[in-house]
């Protein structure tokens, strides 16, 4: 049997289209881009690939920056398995960069932050209906990037999370939250070293209230510091979600195919 340590590590660069998938991750109940990769490449590559994927987008959600990391035995360039991937994948999937990584790489531990943008749209428009989310509102954006400075730092984001069994501890370290305006569109950018289940979402639903004046920026502030899921306000919807990138302490991407 093959060695991990004699196989060529991949990295993929990807971005899709989550409306039609269950999530990134492989699950029961439904289809997965997870799935639908690595259904290709082992198709392709005539051997049985398992990819991991640097962040466990949900049903409906996007991706411009999603990370996953394979290994192979086969010997196929690049560009090769890059216009392949490309010429089988369904249209709602893109590999933009195809990589060889370092042996012990991995997409998912690796990673020092990952960030995300959400998008709100407040006009109605029936071509941004799966990529945003529509509010007919008029938002404050100073409250609400008055709000999200309390969310900086290092600290506990219950509040923002269902609570798993499978989570072992809810403490991230956020690095950027803030809001901009792009026309008729409002972004959300957040950058953190890592994100609980359903986070952003949740955030964005609260600080969306905020900026609406349905929440003050004091109580804001109460919900963050109180961990208690049921203060905060109903999640975000995942259509104007987006892993926008994943972060590394060394260029991943440095002569990339394509």
């Amino acid at each position: 049997m093959t060695s991990v340590q004699s196989r060529r590590n991949i990295a993929l660069l990807i971005e899709y289209d989550g409306t039609a998938y269950c999530g990134w991750q492989i699950q029961r109940n439904g289809r997965s881009v997870q799935a639908a990769i690595e259904e290709k490449i082992s198709s392709l590559l005539q051997e049985t690939i398992k990819i991991t994927g640097a962040g466990r987008t949900d049903a409906g959600v996007h991706a411009r920056g999603q990370v996953a990391n394979f290994y192979t035995s086969s010997s196929w360039s690049n560009s090769k398995l890059k216009y392949a991937l490309n010429g089988t994948l369904p249209e709602d999937i893109s590999i933009r960069s195809v990589v060889d990584a370092p042996a012990k790489f991995n997409s998912r531990f690796d990673a020092i932050s990952r960030k995300y943008k959400y998008y709100v749209s407040t006009v109605k428009s029936p071509f941004k209906r799966f990529t945003s989310a529509f509010f007919p509102y008029n938002f404050s954006l100073k409250l609400m990037n008055e709000a999200a400075s309390f969310l900086l730092g290092r600290q506990n984001f219950k509040s923002f999370t269902k609570q798993s069994v499978q989570q072992r501890h809810f403490v991230c370290e956020v690095f950027q939250a803030e809001w901009y305006r792009e026309n008729d569109v409002i972004v959300f950018e957040m950058e953190a070293n890592r994100f609980l289940h359903g986070m952003v979402r949740a955030v964005v639903g609260t600080l969306l209230d905020v900026g609406r004046g349905r929440i003050s920026i004091e109580q804001f502030y109460e919900i963050v510091k109180s961990g208690i899921r049921g203060k905060a306000s109903m999640s975000a919807p995942a259509c104007g979600l987006f892993l926008d990138e994943v972060k590394y302490n060394f260029p991943l991407w440095n002569g990339a195919s394509g």
